[in-house]
């Protein structure tokens, strides 16, 4: 736990952190944004063109105090172009997480709360581009550890966080080797499937660490958003877990 001592200076460490990443140089991906991309923002298809990826900026939560790390794979496009993270205009809260945390209030006051509790931050954050060929044509490609090696670390490090929630499996990457370690896996970067089978059969979360090794964190994982009636015991179990975890933070 972070005292109040040091919390301004935690603050203005946090703070210098999230403007490095957002005055990032890596350009991880902006070589691959040759054709345009389609989207579509409350029903309405959309195309962002090569010009609006490539200027747009890496995409990062602002700092609140917030006590619970989220880290996904990556912001989607229409997010990116945006440069709007948690909003109404992202599915995944609106019509997925919030409504099951806060079923009685208001999407607006369900998004603040939200806010205030989590930060949020990518694997990589800037959205990688998408497969056109073969079985992955149309879906998504996951992103290499470049930006989450430089910036993961100090994240984890600095914000010191109560709950981390690792969501699908590039996210757990980066946190792989305390991962293996824990659920005793054989592979070098631990499949979400084992990883949700271990917390299902553990009926908890798992305990991570940043590279560094500095602390151990206590962790949910879960996988992408989907459809609640599609997932299987096991994922329907982590997304419950994370529900009763975030009614702690969000809201206080």
């Amino acid at each position: 736990m972070t005292t109040d001592t040091n919390r301004p200076n935690k603050d203005k460490n946090m703070r210098k952190i999230i403007e490095d990443v957002r005055n990032c140089d890596l350009e991880c991906y902006s070589s691959k944004y040759t054709f345009p991309l389609n989207t579509r923002t409350n029903g309405k298809r959309r195309t962002i063109s090569v010009e609006e990826l490539k200027n747009a900026k890496p995409l990062i939560d602002d700092w609140r105090e917030q006590q619970v790390l989220f880290v996904s794979q990556a912001p989607s496009k229409q997010a990116w172009v945006d440069n709007e993270l948690s909003s109404l205009n992202n599915s995944f809260l609106t019509d997925f997480l919030l409504p099951k945390i806060y079923p009685d209030k208001s999407l607006n006051e369900a998004l603040e709360q939200w806010k205030q509790a989590v930060f949020w931050v990518h694997t990589a954050n800037c959205y990688p581009f998408v497969h056109t060929d073969g079985r992955s044509k149309g879906r998504d490609k996951a992103p290499d550890l470049r930006c989450a090696n430089k910036y993961m670390d100090r994240f984890v490090n600095t914000m010191n966080p109560e709950l981390i929630v690792l969501m699908g499996v590039s996210s757990t990457r980066f946190f792989s080797r305390s991962i293996r370690s824990e659920i005793s896996s054989d592979k070098n970067y631990p499949s979400l499937k084992e990883i949700l089978e271990w917390q299902y059969t553990n009926k908890k979360g798992l305990a991570v660490s940043s590279k560094s090794g500095k602390s151990e964190y206590r962790s949910i994982i879960i996988p992408h958003a989907a459809n609640w009636d599609k997932l299987d015991e096991k994922e329907k179990y982590a997304y419950d877990l994370l529900f009763e975890s975030l009614k702690r933070f969000c809201g206080r």
